[in-house]
């Protein structure tokens, strides 16, 4: 499970201009041997890595070249072999976590009418239908812990969408959404369980950033801020995303265990975005520095942000040792937590890349275009 975790940032009432502004002095970059190519699966021509465990097992999604996307899941073993996983009788699925014991989660259709169901892949490739809400038919996974505790989304009998829990014997439990709302998803989990963080809309239909606890009681993060986004969350709880400012404009944010709104660091006239955030409070994002290009950033537990380059970039992810995975000037790259940067390289003849997350062993995963222009998955081995 790639659950990752936070804690940094400024109180409310500090002015944003008074906090320090670190711009990483970057040693020598080095450049890696470039990407291992993940493939496709038979006949396919694009593919996605979502997810990836600590032995370095990964899943995704593989895609042919047809006007409409059809997705089909896939499991990758840590040397890049690449498996079909088993839909539930339609032709698409996509998995998208996967567990150290090897079980992997996300969606398959039933049939051709798109009726789609949570899955469950057991470490033999073993499908198995996770149940839908009464009256409901369809549903999604997102998550899964250790324990094989599941979270999502799943449709209820009146068209709502609710977020949901499956619990480890297959139960599904309903966990709601805000007053008058007619949608919620249920993105993250820690492992003990005790934590669910997600999204839920309002009467209004504008987007609020919420919380659940063992209970199932929500917690609403941002009811003066509808229209936020989360984009991780940690093992305390603590959530990571975006919300607008006085101004209108986009800015980082942390949502506290105890429920309050931090806002990170940065410039007042621009625009910028948390994207993960790891257990020691390291947050990994970036923003807008100069119009039109948006640079890559790390912020420290104390709420500093270190710029990792003044080139065109973003951080994905951050790990445990901080450090930050991402892009700069449209080929992947990563910063250590001196910032010494690596540029991690595209596939043989490729434009594009990026490192979308880092696994707790060391191993990247992102995407890069090919010689070709298409799409694929891709790996950079731990070293």
């Amino acid at each position: 499970m790639s659950l990752k975790r936070s804690r940094s940032v400024v109180a409310l009432g500090v002015s944003l201009a008074a906090l320090p502004l670190i711009v990483s002095g970057t040693a020598e970059a080095s450049t890696a041997a470039g990407p291992a190519d993940l493939g496709t699966l038979p006949g396919d021509t694009f593919s996605q890595v979502l997810a990836i465990n600590g032995a370095g097992v990964m899943v995704g999604s593989s895609t042919p070249l047809e006007p409409q996307i059809k997705d089909h899941p896939a499991k990758w073993d840590a040397r890049g072999g690449i498996t079909a996983l088993p839909t539930l009788g339609g032709e698409q699925g996509k998995a998208v976590d996967i567990n150290d014991r090897g079980v992997a989660v996300g969606w398959a259709d039933k049939d051709a009418a798109w009726h789609r169901a949570a899955v469950a892949w057991a470490p033999d490739n073993t499908v198995t239908a996770l149940p839908y809400l009464a009256g409901g038919d369809y549903a999604a996974a997102n998550a899964i812990t250790e324990r094989g505790v599941v979270v999502g989304a799943a449709t209820a009998a009146d068209g709502t969408t609710h977020a949901v829990r499956w619990n480890p014997d297959g139960k599904v439990v309903d966990l709601g959404g805000l007053p008058g709302g007619r949608y919620s998803d249920a993105r993250w989990i820690t492992e003990d369980g005790r934590t669910v963080g997600g999204t839920a809309q309002d009467a209004e239909g504008r987007n609020h950033v919420v919380r659940w606890n063992v209970s199932g009681a929500i917690t609403d993060l941002s009811p003066g801020n509808p229209g936020s986004t989360g984009t991780d969350m940690n093992e305390s709880g603590v959530i990571v995303g975006s919300a607008a400012d006085s101004a209108g404009e986009q800015k980082p944010v942390r949502w506290e265990r105890d429920g309050r709104m931090t806002w990170l660091d940065w410039p007042e006239r621009d625009a910028a975005w948390a994207n993960a955030v790891n257990d020691a409070g390291v947050v990994a994002g970036g923003g807008y520095l100069v119009f039109g290009t948006d640079s890559p950033a790390r912020w420290n537990r104390a709420g500093a942000r270190t710029v990792l380059s003044t080139a065109r970039g973003m951080g994905n992810d951050v790990d445990r040792a901080g450090t930050v995975v991402g892009l700069e000037n449209n080929i992947a790259t990563k910063w250590d937590a001196r910032g010494t940067r690596t540029v991690l390289g595209t596939l043989p003849g490729g434009d594009y890349s990026t490192a979308t997350r880092v696994g707790a062993n060391g191993t990247i995963i992102g995407m890069s275009y090919n010689e070709y222009g298409r799409w694929h998955a891709v790996y950079w081995p731990a070293r």
